[in-house]
């Protein structure tokens, strides 16, 4: 199932693949055509710890997925 890209959000933070880790980052500065994000210290070994962190960091409610293990 692939999933539609999210519109950045002044302030919210994301986290992609950086080498063999996934990096958090946050949105500085954001327009109807570009936007610009900063790292933060915050780097994970595995996309699922980078993904629940992301969501704690934007108050929103993690739900792990179903169809692991």
């Amino acid at each position: 199932m692939k999933t539609k890209p999210m519109k950045p959000v002044l302030g919210q933070y994301y986290y992609r693949p950086h080498g063999r880790t996934f990096r958090i980052y946050r949105y500085t500065y954001v327009t109807p055509y570009s936007y610009s994000a900063t790292p933060t210290a915050e780097a994970f070994l595995s996309r699922e710890d980078a993904r629940r962190r992301v969501y704690e960091l934007n108050g929103w409610k993690y739900n792990a997925d179903k169809t692991s293990s």
